[in-house]
């Protein structure tokens, strides 16, 4: 079973159709999916789904998707007001935060390869 609750781009959604059909995935719950956009937090049930991939995941008996409700429990919602009052309070005293993204600690992708030179003839 695969579970993603992250980012929707580190599932490669076409590959997990294939993984769940041929059985080597047994399941899936999706909080989150890699072309999301326009399509979570919007009631779309009057229209036709115009994402094919999204539409078969849907389709699926061993596929959920949670469109990013899947943290909304009463003890995941106190864990998110503790840990920012602790930030809150931290960032007062100039303490360091729990939760601090600090620029150096960016992951960027490569630059894409530059473009190979034009043999001679």
């Amino acid at each position: 079973i695969i579970l993603n609750t992250g980012r929707g781009a580190l599932i490669d959604s076409r590959a997990l159709i294939d993984g769940l059909k041929s059985r080597k995935i047994g399941g899936a719950g999706l909080d989150v999916y890699e072309e999301e956009e326009g399509l979570f937090f919007r009631d779309l049930s009057d229209e036709v789904l115009q994402d094919d991939v999204l539409a078969r995941l849907l389709t699926l008996r061993n596929v959920i998707v949670t469109s990013h409700q899947g943290f909304l429990t009463r003890e995941a919602l106190a864990a998110i007001a503790q840990v920012t009052l602790s930030n809150i309070q931290a960032f007062e005293r100039g303490e360091a935060l729990v939760n601090e993204v600090r620029a150096e600690n960016v992951v960027r992708p490569a630059p894409p390869p530059a473009a190979s030179e034009p043999e001679a003839t």
